[in-house]
């Protein structure tokens, strides 16, 4: 009933917010003429109504007009004839469109005139209720009348059957009221509910004439709209564009880029004859190799190729390279995408080829050469990946670590092996098990450069040994059961050898975030053939032969992370021939690079042993513990074979950034103690490394490994997130060699921090080595005199302990400042300032004597990093270095310069160029100065200007070496003269321009 009334009062709300007025009668069969509308007026309804209003509004149009006689009624119920006239005038005016329908549509209309028979249903229900109430209802007086009868015949002592049916029936009478009670009750509760809804009506009125507006201005505007026609026209033309653009991006595209380098310069002595070392000036500067010797093109490399541009520190002299260096060129190339096959089976995505154009300013050089420097593609044949690459110089390529391991030696023109050729890799999805195949073919050629960086070394010595003419290979690589990588691989070196690998790197147990497997296993294996007759098939040799001399290189790591503790073991056996990248034509390994000590290696267990290790480490809050052993022999043990046995253990502790550590490490040959093993035969050809030394197999961390010693270190990390002091590192040291009763102490630290816009970074260190009662200790079994009376070059003054053990100290400090460019100051200016001294002497004393070593650094200079015109910067600097007793063969400008980068400036490191400590860092040659002396100093400049540099350098060695005659130390001493003044000049100017 209540929602009927509510359906039925929305209904009259919408035809009363927009009907004319149509007069009606309340009487079913009465209406009131058209076209002379009265609005009567109901007289009790009284003011101030809640439903006043609605009544009003209702009678104003005319849907409703109150009974004959000016009444409305508002208390007696609607009748369902009532109800359906009045429903009946508004549908009509709506009809007609007296009444306009807004938003109605005719399922709204259908849904009103459902429930308004779902309503008329409702009262007609009502109605006979009512009606038979009032059919069969008493007056409250003749129920009153009733009761008195009854008690009246009870008095009486009337006849009881007769006295208990009138009860009855005044039992039925009195439920037939309380029934008709609460439908009254129920027909007052619908009239508030009506109330309600007529309040609601209110509301919607006005958002019906908001919306009416609204549909007048569109019908207004109907005119202006485009027609359904013209938008699928449109839509039409959209879709043709859609269509043309996306055709346009699959179709091919091609692009030209290039570079465009051009460099001339400088360098060479205008005064004196000594060469000297000018890189170590500008090292860490605006300048930073500007200044060094340019061999075919390449900027921080020696003359005569002997410098490893690996980093590796030899000796190196930049004047001495003739009057000039000069190098231009120009690489260009030709780019293409979305390549296709006309069967469709072969789609390039990219593709590019580059030419390279060399010249020199020298017009007796040659002519200009033009060649194809490499090409590249990417895309897929038959829907599986691939990608293909060919080199005329640099080939790069890996099939393990001790095979065909050419992908880290690219120096330019100083390769030791250069390697043209092609790379092919083909992700081949329709095979078994999927592998990734590399397809490596091309042709190898040995070049001029020299051995271990050794001025001495012959011409080509640097090269792989063997590895010239034509190469080739294939490599198969698949990840069976989803456990990791196998490899299997063949390589050929026509004329040298034929070699066949596998490697594995599996993982096992569920992997965490970053993709780790807690038990692992990796592992190589390679069997190289000479291709000798004797030994190779196609020479007429046997199967047999060719398997019995084989050299091959194996090793295997298992490590296994559970937590709190971690496990790793390694076994090793690698064949001697696999030195110098022999075994596996590997440029990685090449004599120019050191081997497999040297910075390009990738070999995890240096040639010549046969091997095996483990480790354990655990950390338990801030505790950590570790522990390893390794023992290893040569290759071909022989009766006196030399078994290397190294153990060591380590107990530390955290707290904040502090970690304190004791430890104890041995070391042995044939269970004979030694001090320590140079070898760097263990996991990634680990070794003794002082201050340098890296956990065995990433696992234990143990100080000092690979020694005999004890001891403890306590250090801070300034770059630990609960640091003590943020910026601060320091560590101190205290290592006791007990075989030789040698102790060696160190307390070094550095800090990094800005202060008012200057960024500071001073360092110091101290170190105090010292043996027992301060006696030299002969480590490397030197003889008492080389030399016998008699024989040529027999020196009596020989000194037997010239290079033992022996007690002896350094202090070193120094400074870095530099500020960012000022940019509220004209020519945002930026300025460093650094400075580094260190003081070493034999014996426990501090102090500088004409015995004493040392060296002192300074270095300064200043940028305009807005000069002139936008973009422009210029700078100038000046530096400064001497030394006093320290290594060189010439003058200490010529000892490594290499290291100026990460030496210099080293709390950690003795030395700045030259000894102690260079080398290996063994703390026993500490002690074992230099005789030479000089100062070098230099002025200079750099500007800065899109692209375009120019350098300018005046630079001034001094030997202060004093002068000696022949014999004087000795019938084999050759004397000495001092050098003098030397003066040298340079410039360069070079441009770079990409496009």
């Amino acid at each position: 009933m209540k929602k009927s009334l509510f359906i039925l009062t929305a209904a009259l709300s919408f035809g009363a917010a927009a009907a004319q007025t149509a007069p009606a009668t309340t009487a079913p069969a009465t209406t009131a003429p058209a076209s002379a509308p009265q609005v009567p007026t109901l007289t009790d309804v009284p003011a101030g109504h809640w439903a006043k209003d609605a009544i009003d509004r209702l009678v104003s149009r005319g849907i409703i007009l109150g009974y004959p006689d000016g009444t409305f009624r508002g208390t007696q119920n609607l009748t369902r004839y009532e109800a359906a006239v009045i429903i009946a005038r508004l549908l009509d005016q709506m009809r007609q469109g007296e009444v306009p329908a807004g938003t109605l549509t005719q399922d709204d209309l259908t849904a009103l005139q459902n429930a308004i028979q779902e309503l008329a249903a409702d009262l007609t229900a009502l109605g006979v209720r009512v009606s038979d109430l009032e059919e069969n209802a008493v007056s409250r007086d003749d129920f009153t009348r009733l009761e008195a009868r009854v008690e009246e015949l009870a008095a009486a002592n009337g006849d009881a059957a007769a006295i208990a049916d009138l009860k009855a029936q005044i039992d039925e009478l009195t439920a037939r009221a309380d029934d008709y009670d609460a439908l009254r009750a129920d027909i007052d509760d619908n009239a508030s509910s009506i109330a309600a809804l007529n309040d609601l009506t209110v509301l919607l009125n006005q958002d019906i004439l908001n919306l009416q507006d609204r549909v007048s201005a569109v019908e207004s505007a109907q005119a202006d709209f485009v027609q359904r026609s013209d938008f699928d026209a449109l839509a039409g033309r959209v879709g043709t564009i859609d269509t043309r653009v996306t055709n346009l991006e699959n179709a091919p595209k091609f692009g030209i880029t290039g570079t465009i380098n051009a460099q001339y310069g400088r360098l060479g002595l205008v005064a004196g004859t000594t060469n000297f070392d000018v890189d170590r000036l500008t090292r860490q500067t605006f300048a930073d190799g500007a200044f060094s010797s340019a061999v075919s093109g390449s900027s921080l490399n020696c003359p005569g190729g002997f410098y490893s541009p690996s980093g590796n520190n030899t000796g190196c002299t930049d004047t001495n390279s003739g009057p000039y260096t000069q190098n231009s060129y120009i690489v260009f190339g030709v780019t293409a995408k979305n390549l296709t096959t006309t069967n469709g089976q072969v789609k390039v995505n990219n593709a590019a080829i580059n030419f390279y154009a060399g010249n020199t300013f020298d017009l007796n050089g040659g002519g200009v050469g033009v060649f194809v420097d490499n090409a590249t593609a990417d895309g897929t044949i038959a829907g599986q990946k691939f990608d293909v690459r060919y080199e005329s110089y640099r080939s790069s390529f890996k099939f393990n670590d001790y095979l065909f391991a050419n992908d880290n030696a690219n120096e330019g023109t100083l390769t030791p092996t250069l390697r043209r050729g092609v790379v092919a890799n083909v992700t081949a999805t329709q095979l078994p098990f999927s592998p990734k195949l590399t397809i490596v073919a091309g042709q190898a050629a040995a070049t001029g450069v020299r051995a271990n960086g050794s001025a001495t070394a012959a011409v080509g010595s640097g090269s792989v040994p063997g590895f010239v003419g034509n190469y080739y290979g294939l490599r198969a690589s698949m990840n069976p059961g989803s456990v990791g990588t196998v490899g299997l691989s063949f390589a050929q070196n026509d004329g040298n050898r034929t070699a066949f690998g596998v490697d594995y790197d599996l993982g096992f147990g569920s992997r965490d975030t970053e993709g780790n497997a807690p038990f692992s296993l990796t592992g190589a294996y390679v069997a190289s053939i000479p291709q000798t007759p004797a030994n190779f098939v196609t020479g007429g040799g046997t199967f047999q032969n060719a398997f019995a001399n084989r050299d091959q290189a194996f090793f295997t790591e298992g490590k296994a992370n559970l937590g709190l503790v971690q496990f790793g073991a390694n076994f090793r056996a690698i064949d001697p021939d696999f030195a110098d990248g022999k075994a596996g034509m590997s440029t990685n390994d090449a004599p120019y690079y050191l081997g497999a000590q040297g910075y390009k290696s990738s070999m995890p267990y240096a040639p010549d042993q046969v091997g095996f290790g483990a480790a354990i480490g655990t950390n338990v809050g801030p505790i950590a513990l570790g522990a390893y052993g390794d023992s290893y022999v040569p290759y071909i043990k022989s009766a006196d074979a030399d078994r290397n046995t190294n153990f060591g253990v380590s107990a530390g502790v955290r707290l904040g950034g502090l970690k304190l550590v004791g430890f104890y490490n041995r070391s042995t040959v044939n269970n004979d103690l030694i001090h320590a093993d140079l070898n760097f035969a263990g996991p990634g050809s680990s070794g003794f490394q002082y201050n340098l030394t890296s956990p065995y197999m990433d696992i234990a961390n143990v100080p000092f490994a690979w020694s005999s010693t004890y001891g403890a270190v306590l250090n801070h990390d300034g770059a630990a997130t609960n640091a003590l002091v943020k910026g601060l590192n320091f560590t101190v040291a205290d290592a006791y060699f007990y075989g030789d009763r040698i102790n060696d102490f160190q307390v070094y630290g550095d800090y990094t921090g800005t202060f008012a816009g200057v960024k500071i970074q001073p360092f110091a260190r101290y170190h105090l080595f010292t043996t027992q009662n301060g006696t030299p200790v002969d480590f490397n079994g030197t003889l008492t005199n080389p030399k016998q009376p008699g024989e040529a070059g027999y020196n009596p003054n020989y000194d037997p302990t010239a290079d033992d053990a022996r007690t002896y100290n350094t202090v070193k400090y120094g400074v870095k400042l530099s500020t960012q460019p000022l940019t509220a100051i004209p020519l945002q200016p930026s300025v460093f300032v650094n400075f580094a001294n260190r003081i070493s002497n034999v014996g426990r004393s501090v102090q500088n004597t004409n015995t004493t070593a040392s060296e002192l650094f300074g270095q300064a200079g200043i940028s305009l990093n807005q000069f002139l015109v936008p973009n422009m910067k210029a700078s100038v600097g000046y530096a400064y270095y001497q030394g006093f007793n320290v290594a060189g063969t010439t003058g200490p400008t010529t000892a490594s310069s290499a290291s100026g980068a990460s030496a210099t400036y080293s709390a950690g490191a003795d030395r700045f160029y030259a000894s102690p400590l260079g080398g290996a860092s063994d703390p026993y040659t500490g002690g074992n100065f230099g005789t030479r002396s000089g100062t070098l100093q230099g002025v200079f400049a750099q500007l800065d200007w899109n692209g375009l540099t120019a350098n300018y350098g005046i630079f001034r060695y001094n030997d202060r070496t004093p002068s000696r005659a022949a014999g004087t130390n000795g019938t084999s001493d050759a004397g000495y003269t001092n050098q003098g003044s030397n003066i040298a000049q340079g410039f360069k100017v070079s441009y770079t321009f990409k496009f």
